[in-house]
C-alpha cells in the first residue's frame, strides 16, 4: 500500500513480459478497491539495474480500466525503491494500450526527508477543432 493522497496497491510482477500479460477482472478490482478505499492496482516489474520499470495502473472505481501514465503511483514507488537504494526511475506504461509513454522519477534526499520528483515528455499529437 502506498499514498501521496488516495492510497493505492503497489503490486511486484516478476517480469516485463508477466506483466503485460495481466488481463485483471476489472469487476472484481473495483469491488476490492471501493471496499478497501484504494485508488486502483499499480502492477509493475522490478526496475533493473539502470532504474528502468515497465507498469500498468488499474483504476476501475475511478472509471479507468487503465491508464496510459500515472505519475503519482509512479512516486509512489520511486519512494518505495528509494528504501532499497534506488534513487532513479524510468518508468514504462501505456504500451498494453497502444500509447507508450515513459514517467522518470527521481528521490532526492534532504532534512525533513525524501523529495520525489516525477517527469516525463509531452508531444502534441492531434488537435480538435474549436
Amino acid at each position: 500500500m502506498a499514498s501521496n493522497g488516495r492510497p493505492r496497491l503497489l503490486l511486484t510482477i516478476r517480469s516485463r513480459a508477466a506483466l503485460a500479460e495481466l488481463t485483471p477482472d476489472l469487476t472484481l478490482l473495483r469491488a476490492a478497491c471501493d471496499r478497501y478505499g484504494l485508488l486502483g492496482c499499480y502492477a509493475y516489474s522490478l526496475p533493473d539495474r539502470h532504474g528502468r520499470a515497465a507498469a500498468r495502473m488499474f483504476a476501475p472505481s475511478i472509471g479507468v480500466p487503465e491508464d496510459i501514465a500515472n505519475a503519482n503511483s509512479t512516486a509512489c514507488l520511486a519512494a518505495h525503491a528509494a528504501g532499497f537504494g534506488a534513487y532513479r526511475l524510468a518508468v514504462d506504461m501505456g504500451d498494453h494500450l497502444g500509447s507508450p509513454s515513459t514517467i522518470t522519477a527521481t528521490v532526492h534526499r534532504d532534512r525533513t526527508g525524501h523529495r520525489i520528483r516525477v517527469g516525463g515528455q509531452a508531444a502534441i499529437v492531434r488537435r480538435g477543432m474549436r
